[in-house]
């Protein structure tokens, strides 16, 4: 299909995109203005003549999808999508959450990139209180679509926000009540991971990989001086931490979020893989006993975790405690501990896919799939489709593919109070 260049003009400036008749894109507009690589992030110049008609690589850039003719007063939805990768890896140039095809349902679709690894998650002592430069990224980005997002066809108090993984990290930052602006409506927080453990307990590892004093000044002059050296730090820091977060926001307290309306997901076998080695071999239980406490596990909580989950995969308990650990139990706090509307899925293999991490976005993005349903429904009218949480605890039960949808009652039970706090 052929395309041609078409223009918006916003308080942002004249941004020049391009249009394949039915789609108008506009790829990798910047949002922020970075003094330095670990300085908070400073609202982009406006009034600028923008270039938008091809992706650029960039955690400050965000990129657009609307359908043709989209005008303002128009008020479509907006969604918002914020990619995960461990704080390591993803951009919002990535296309599985399939901005075009939201587009010509009638959605402003919006991918927003921010910084990553020791640029984006690092903290310094001068930090702000539960300040991370990854979440102040993505706000500067949400305010800047309240600010252009009109001129798009979207409509700025019918926002959107979706995160995945890292993402959903960042979303349910954003949703806490000292970080909420009103600038999201409603958010969608998929298998959220959040490490176990504070930067505080990390930083000799840190220190050692960098070989500098963590100061801002001393980073931000190793990032201009030799930024492969900085990447090479990276690599190495992250080798202590290959069954956790190595860099996130801590400590999560769900009681700290704002009474926003919430969906909650998590897949049945999220990190599988990651045990198989052990469980493969026959040794997946006593691995995980040996594990247990290292994965956060409370004292005199062991024996009755590992009965369940030998219970629910007997031939893959060490996948099953790094599953829980790593994510699942998050999705518990956040369902037990929200103040808002929450609902909450759990989300099931079909017969030709597994329930693995990740393996949920291409039919939660694919325009007519059972998830993307329920997804678009939300972001039109802030309802999920299913009974809340706090009606007796109440979780959808679904296969990948949409198919089996059941309510039943409490699936995450078993993980309260298991995994303890971790300094």
């Amino acid at each position: 299909m052929s395309t041609r260049e078409t223009q918006v003009t916003c308080p942002a400036g004249a941004i020049v995109g391009t249009s394949d008749g039915e789609v108008r894109t506009f790829h990798s507009i910047p949002y922020a203005h970075l003094p330095a690589p670990f300085n908070p992030p400073e609202p982009a110049p406006t009034g600028l003549l923008i270039d938008a008609t091809a992706p650029e690589h960039g955690g400050n850039r965000l990129s657009i999808a609307t359908p043709e003719g989209a005008r303002r007063n128009d008020d479509l939805p907006v969604l918002v999508y914020i990619h995960g990768g461990r704080f390591e890896e993803g951009s919002h140039t990535d296309t599985y959450s399939n901005a075009e095809g939201f587009a010509r349902e009638g959605f402003v679709h919006v991918r927003v990139g921010y910084r990553l690894k020791f640029p984006g998650m690092l903290p310094f002592a001068d930090d702000a209180p539960h300040e991370y430069r990854a979440v102040q990224d993505c706000a500067t980005a949400l305010t800047w679509i309240q600010r252009n997002i009109e001129a798009f066809g979207g409509d700025p108090t019918n926002v959107t926000l979706v995160g995945h993984s890292a993402g959903a990290d960042i979303t349910l930052w954003l949703a806490r009540r000292d970080h909420f602006k009103g600038e999201f409506r409603r958010a969608v927080a998929a298998s959220p991971v959040f490490p176990r453990r504070s930067f505080e307990s990390r930083r000799w590892a840190a220190r050692g990989a960098l070989g500098t004093p963590l100061l801002r000044g001393e980073l931000n002059a190793l990032a201009a001086r030799n930024p492969q050296r900085l990447a090479r730090a990276y690599g190495r820091f992250r080798t202590q931490y290959i069954t956790d977060i190595a860099l996130g926001p801590f400590p999560f307290d769900a009681a700290a979020l704002a009474d926003v309306p919430l969906i909650v997901t998590s897949t049945r076998d999220e990190f599988m893989p990651t045990g198989r080695p052990f469980d493969r071999a026959g040794i997946g239980k006593p691995a995980a006993r040996v594990m247990a406490r290292h994965m956060g596990v409370a004292k005199g909580k062991a024996r009755g975790y590992f009965a369940h989950a030998a219970a629910m995969d007997p031939r893959a308990v060490g996948g099953r405690l790094i599953s829980d650990a790593m994510c699942r139990r998050w999705v518990d706090d956040i369902a037990e501990g929200a103040p808002g509307a929450l609902w909450q899925a759990e989300l099931y293999p079909t017969d030709t896919r597994p329930a693995y991490h990740s393996k949920e976005l291409r039919p939660a993005f694919t325009i007519g799939s059972g998830l993307n349903a329920w997804l678009t429904h939300f972001a039109r009218t802030g309802e999920a489709g299913w009974r809340r949480y706090t009606d007796a605890k109440t979780v959808i039960r679904v296969r990948l593919d949409g198919t089996g949808a059941a309510e039943v009652t409490d699936p995450l039970g078993y993980l309260r109070g298991v995994f303890g706090p971790v300094s």
